[in-house]
């Protein structure tokens, strides 16, 4: 637990410091390194989702309180995206390849969910633009992130020999 532990945080804080180096003007460098920690970390929990689910919702109600100042609507998505996380993982073995496809498609989910609930509550219009352009300008540095995140994290699940999911 100690690896999930580290990669969480330091994924939470470095997402902070990216987005005030890169600025919020920013077309393809958008940081969701919360987000994409949760793909990283759902192998650790091997079939613990009450745990995993547990730990989206608590990193969605910091990151709420920390970097949106609202509270319960990113806890609210990020259970929901636990879910999609879990769903995926039952599709899909755990290498590099597929962490690549399931980050791809939980930054579409993310954006989709996130897109339509500003949508309901009347905070931007309806257009497709808007969101197609929200969903690219995501997955560049994510998916860098992403992989080298899964590359440390394999090699330091193999060298100290943490059990996860394959």
């Amino acid at each position: 637990m100690i690896l999930v532990s580290v990669v969480t945080i330091l994924s939470f804080l470095l997402e902070g410091i990216m987005s005030n180096i890169i600025g919020i003007t920013s077309q393809w460098l958008v940081p969701m390194f919360s987000v994409v920690s949760l793909i990283i970390i759902y192998p650790y929990f091997n079939h613990e989702e009450g745990n995993f689910l547990k730990v989206c919702f608590a990193l969605g109600l910091f990151y709420d309180i920390v970097y949106t100042d609202t509270l319960i609507v990113n806890a609210c998505i990020f259970t929901i995206i636990g879910f999609f996380i879990r769903w995926l993982n039952s599709w899909m073995s755990n290498h590099a390849i597929s962490v690549l496809f399931m980050t791809f498609l939980t930054i579409i989910f993310y954006r989709i969910i996130m897109y339509a609930v500003l949508t309901v509550v009347g905070f931007i219009p309806f257009e497709l633009e808007t969101l197609g352009t929200s969903i690219i300008s995501s997955l560049l540095l994510n998916l860098v992130y992403v992989e080298l995140l899964y590359l440390i994290t394999d090699y330091c699940s193999k060298k100290y020999k943490i059990r996860k999911i394959d």
